[in-house]
């Protein structure tokens, strides 16, 4: 977060890109479940979400999240992690 949304608030384009750069799948997986937790129950990402309550967040749609979760996903099919897609609960 910053100054813009609040100190407090976590951008899940931050999990994106360390997913995007991690060669850990362990890693990887993590950051996918975390960004899955935390959509407030929209199936959507946001601009942001409270660190400690993903209820509270910023943006109910922000197209650049969901296109670049989208862009994660099919990188991840691209290199035949669908079965790391596949055991995220």
């Amino acid at each position: 977060g910053g100054p813009h949304i609040g100190y407090d608030m976590v951008w899940p384009m931050s999990i994106m890109m360390k997913a995007f750069t991690s060669q850990n799948d362990a890693e990887i997986k993590t950051c996918i479940k975390m960004l899955m937790d935390t959509d407030a129950g929209t199936g959507f990402m946001h601009e942001s979400f409270h660190k400690d309550n993903p209820k509270k967040f910023t943006r109910a749609w922000f197209a650049w999240q969901n296109t670049l979760f989208g862009e994660l996903i099919l990188k991840l099919v691209n290199e035949g992690k669908v079965d790391l897609l596949n055991s995220i609960q």
